[in-house]
């Protein structure tokens, strides 16, 4: 029996393909773009064992460049009111899409634990920048109470949130209001996600927040980032290290130009793992969203599971690092 038809097997069996201590599959995506592939969702989530999507929609989409191979960046500023409307835009999509898709969405911490127990495709509906809320903290509350459960401060536009990682910085870092949004995101019960972020950001993010905090998709770098360098969208060790101090995640991305393959994906994975702990690492697949890739769909997921297992990540340890870390920081943030 291949590998994948085990899989689907032990789906059906309510079986876990890859931890025996557990009873169905929690492998969780902390960070994807799955809405761009319609009417093929749940199937490559199940074909995967995929239990949870972090689904981000990106309010600053309208203002990054169209060309193939472009450098990621704003190309203009922002009129009065177009992040507010481009995020409704992609927001009624994503929830249409989660609906006609039949996938649950993890609105509280009650309907996670359901999740849990019934194994059934969910959704947890993310932003990819605060730039929506233009400096009105009350848009918060109101987009929390329509299913926003995972906040990125920032994306690829320095915003009154605060700074960007791979731009030279304006604000040291936060601004006071994006201060207030990270205040107001563990009030509401809201997860926050440093991704992103200028390494002044992401520090204060850590001293302000009261819950885990993740960075949802990159890598660790051991030599300080720079605006604009290669390493740009690294998260640096002495914070990655500060963060999983704090009970959060780094979800790591299978960039196809840092990683020649998905032996060599794994092999980085084992190598965080070393560095923060099994506890903190986490996988964001950024799927759909990356120039290149070398975990391209769903499927390879359980490939990776076996390619991590041999490397000596076995048991609650790769289990963690396959879903159950996103899981426990997110259900911290809901529970408020």
């Amino acid at each position: 029996m291949k590998r994948r038809d085990f899989i689907a097997f032990s789906l059906a069996c309510g079986v876990s393909p890859w931890s025996h201590g557990q009873t169905m599959p929690r492998f969780a995506d902390m960070h994807t773009h799955m809405a761009r592939l319609p009417g093929r969702l749940r199937s490559s989530m199940q074909a995967g064992g995929v239990l949870l999507i972090a689904e981000k929609v990106i309010p600053d989409l309208p203002l990054l460049p169209r060309e193939r191979g472009a450098r990621p960046a704003a190309v203009r500023g922002a009129q009065p009111g177009e992040m507010r409307f481009s995020f409704e835009g992609q927001w009624a999509r994503a929830k249409a899409l989660a609906r006609s898709e039949d996938l649950v969405e993890v609105t509280n911490a009650e309907i996670l634990d359901r999740v849990l127990r019934e194994g059934r495709p969910a959704v947890a509906l993310a932003s990819e920048g605060a730039d929506f809320l233009e400096g009105d903290l009350g848009f918060l509350d109101k987009m929390r109470a329509d299913g926003l459960v995972h906040l990125q401060l920032v994306h690829y536009r320095i915003s009154d949130v605060g700074d960007i990682s791979t731009e030279h910085p304006l604000h040291g870092g936060l601004t006071a209001f994006g201060k207030d949004v990270v205040r107001a995101c563990n009030r509401l019960g809201i997860l926050v996600d440093v991704a992103h972020a200028s390494s002044d950001g992401i520090a204060q993010a850590l001293e302000i927040s009261s819950r885990p905090v993740v960075y949802s998709h990159g890598f660790v770098s051991a030599e300080a980032p720079g605006p604009r360098s290669r390493i740009a969208r690294a998260i640096h060790l002495p914070l990655a290290k500060r963060l999983a101090e704090k009970g959060g995640v780094v979800g790591i991305w299978p960039l196809g130009s840092m990683y020649s393959s998905r032996d060599a994906y794994a092999d980085g994975i084992v190598r965080f793992v070393e560095q923060l702990g099994a506890k903190h690492v986490g996988i964001g697949s950024d799927m759909n969203g990356l120039p290149s890739t070398v975990l391209p769909s769903y499927q390879d997921v359980t490939e990776l599971a076996g390619m991590l297992e041999k490397r000596g990540l076995k048991g609650d340890d790769l289990g963690a690092v396959m879903g159950e870390n996103y899981i426990r920081v997110l259900r911290a943030a809901l529970t408020v």
